[in-house]
């Protein structure tokens, strides 16, 4: 599973993270989250940094981003607080709540589908993300 995820984060996730200026940085697959493993592929570029992780006990696949001074540090563990949500940084949608809640799907995503979310959230939201971890 987690060599299949690096491979996949490389080959969906990373080719829009070389155009935006990063390179691999790191990737750990054993990520101990109390039992079952996850895994996180770390990238760099000349002022942030980003990773995208899979976590196993929350089922979820997401990125998160943070300084160059941030430690290779899974996410959502990350006692620093140097890692945040790229979403963070962005204003909250103006779409009313019944709209929000028809648009939650319970069906299950294959990885490959998490991660062109991925892609396409890292695609909307890293300028402002960017500006925001870096203080601008």
């Amino acid at each position: 599973m987690a060599d299949d995820f690096s491979d996949q984060v490389q080959s969906i996730v990373g080719p829009l993270l070389s155009e935006l200026g990063f390179r691999l940085d790191g990737v750990d697959l054993n990520v101990d989250e109390g039992g079952r493993l996850g895994a996180v592929v770390y990238y760099r570029s000349a002022d942030c940094k980003i990773q995208v992780y899979q976590s196993a006990r929350e089922g979820s696949t997401n990125c998160m981003i943070a300084p160059l001074d941030a430690p290779n540090v899974f996410g959502p563990h990350d006692r620093s607080l140097s890692w945040q949500y790229l979403t963070k940084f962005v204003p909250l949608p103006d779409t009313p709540l019944e709209e929000l809640v028809e648009s939650v799907s319970f069906k299950p995503k294959t990885t490959a589908e998490q991660l062109r979310w991925v892609r396409d959230i890292i695609g909307e939201h890293f300028e402002a993300a960017r500006a925001g971890i870096l203080g601008r």
